[in-house]
């Protein structure tokens, strides 16, 4: 790995805390967060946006499991290593349908729990292989009279709905119609980083996401930017051409 993995601790049981802080340290994994709730762990989640979870099932508060899948749910997926002592087959089951790469049984030993870290490194050095961006921010919007919260790794691109003061964001593994939000585009655009790019007054890109560039033949000196993404095609406006141009080199260079 060409960086530390990053870990949160996630056990209510201090004495196993302590342990598995001192394990992590020792597989040189960064330990960001050691919590004792499900609350907490959310909170942190969001936060630290961690590699992986090392997970009690039994938390203060929110249990493990429902507490993980509410990180699931606010767009963050980080590996999970259930650590517990309860060998019901349900809860094994409920964590394997959730990322869980392995299921560490109490008492915790080293040896035990640097195979289930050996196991997700395998995992986490494939997804840096082929992820096209650094983590993300997350990207909070209502939705539905809801907070949908996304990973803007996973936002493809967003569109202003033409006449409405809406707007559909597309997310990767989401359903094909969107997520339709009343946020507008520069409410979106300022909770983003660089790589999220915006072309034209209606719509916002991942660069990351970008299949091909090529002159429009509708309007001379126009671009269109096409997507590896059902190959939606989008405007790139002329006055925005040498900016998009600086800024998709940079992020192609560092990819």
């Amino acid at each position: 790995m060409k960086r530390d993995l990053t870990v949160i601790i996630a056990e209510d049981s201090e004495f196993d805390r302590l342990k598995l802080e001192a394990y992590a340290g020792q597989l040189g994994l960064k330990v960001v967060s050691s919590v004792g709730s499900g609350e907490w762990l959310v909170e942190d989640a969001l936060q630290y946006q961690p590699d992986l979870v090392f997970l009690d099932i039994g938390l203060n508060g929110t249990d493990g499991l429902t507490a993980y899948r509410t990180i699931l749910e606010k767009g963050l997926s980080p590996y999970l290593i259930m650590v517990s002592g309860t060998n019901d087959p349900t809860l094994i089951l409920a964590g394997v349908a959730m990322n869980c790469i392995d299921f560490v049984t109490k008492p915790i030993t080293f040896m035990r729990l640097q195979e289930a870290v050996g196991k997700a490194k395998v995992f986490l050095e494939k997804d840096l292989h082929f992820s096209k961006a650094v983590p993300g921010k997350i990207i909070q919007v209502k939705s539905n009279y809801r907070n949908v919260f996304i990973n803007e790794n996973k936002l493809i691109y967003a569109q202003k709905l033409k006449g409405e003061h809406k707007t559909v964001i597309y997310v990767e593994g989401e359903k094909q119609t969107g997520i339709e939000t009343t946020a507008s585009i520069s409410e979106i655009f300022s909770q983003c980083s660089e790589s999220i790019y915006s072309p034209n007054q209606s719509n916002l890109i991942n660069v990351n996401y970008i299949k091909k560039v090529f002159p429009s033949d509708r309007l001379f000196g126009t671009y269109i930017i096409q997507l590896d993404y059902r190959d939606i095609e989008i405007d790139l406006t002329r006055r925005k051409r040498k900016e998009f141009e600086i800024l998709y080199s940079k992020i192609s260079k560092a990819n």
